[in-house]
């Protein structure tokens, strides 16, 4: 079966075009069908799917219209509008931010992104090895969960202190077994002399 193409995002150029200064409208979304007039399994998971890309288009537009307003404001009429005139924090904006600009640049494919905007925040803060290497393993997934991602960056970023102690045991072991590998080949070569010689002997 052909695999269906992502849907196209809409860019922070795009939103400067539809946008005015002062103007930020809300992101347009069908209503949802009432649940209680679903019956059939392929309904209820067709709104689930629906409701879940919507979830991750709505805090990208949000995103991108606060891109916009940052760049078409006075810097502190933007800072007073985030703190008197919207519903969350200077922090929530930034980090909404934040993933927009990420996925406008391209930086992982849209269609492995999850729907919860911290969990896309935590993975604009992976470097780019990082990156690349939670995608091989599978780690950036629509379904990830913030958790997810922290378990990564402790794992591969875990400080050199916690990781010395196992080091210094794998090297024991290392020396050991070559210890051992030296005294096997020695042993080996004793019994081929002593091979050798009897055969000579007779």
């Amino acid at each position: 079966m052909a695999r269906k193409p992502a849907p196209r995002i809409m860019t922070h150029e795009d939103a400067e075009e539809i946008l005015s200064p002062g103007d930020m409208p809300a992101p347009r979304l069908a209503p949802l069908r009432d649940p209680g007039k679903l019956l059939a399994r392929e309904e209820f998971a067709a709104e689930i799917r629906r409701a879940w890309a919507e979830s991750q288009e709505s805090f990208l537009l949000i995103g991108r219209y606060l891109l916009t307003a940052k760049s078409r404001l006075q810097h502190g009429e933007f800072m007073a509008m985030v703190a008197s005139d919207l519903p969350f924090s200077h922090q929530t904006a930034n980090k909404l931010m934040s993933v927009a600009r990420f996925v406008e640049a391209g930086e992982v494919p849209p269609d492995t992104l999850p729907t919860a905007s911290e969990t896309c925040y935590q993975i604009t803060t992976l470097t780019v090895e990082e990156r690349a290497r939670a995608l091989k393993e599978g780690v950036i997934r629509p379904t990830m969960r913030r958790q997810d991602i922290l378990l990564f960056k402790r794992r591969i970023r875990a400080p050199l202190s916690e990781t010395e102690p196992e080091r210094r045991r794998l090297m024991m072991e290392r020396d050991r077994l070559l210890k051992r590998l030296r005294e096997i080949d020695q042993a080996i070569a004793a019994l081929d002399e002593s091979k050798k010689a009897d055969a000579e002997a007779s």
